[in-house]
């Protein structure tokens, strides 16, 4: 019985081993494979949204200071803001010489 036990721990030691090796190989493989290629734990989705738009400008709202891409921004009157409301009350802030 001693003997079944011993190879037991013998064989869960060895798969563990593997293990940790295959994972190693993964992550050094998922740094140099292209986004979305093997060994990423990330969804593809994010991926493909990485790559459509590596990075955009952010703005900063001139009325509350929140920043926010600029394919979302709205700009009047030589600002930017967040949206409609904040760029109503940059507007009456300006008339009333704010």
């Amino acid at each position: 019985m001693g003997k079944i036990a011993i190879w037991i721990l013998i064989a869960v030691a060895v798969i563990l081993l593997l293990r940790l090796i295959g994972t190693g190989k993964q992550r050094v493989a998922g740094d140099d494979a292209a986004p979305g290629k093997g060994g990423s734990k990330r969804s593809d989705s994010s991926d493909d949204e990485r790559q459509r738009n590596p990075g955009e400008l952010m703005m900063s709202c001139a009325v509350c200071g929140v920043h926010i891409p600029a394919s979302d921004a709205l700009f009047a009157h030589g600002k930017v803001f967040c949206g409609p409301e904040h760029r109503d009350a940059g507007a009456s802030r300006r008339e009333a010489g704010g």
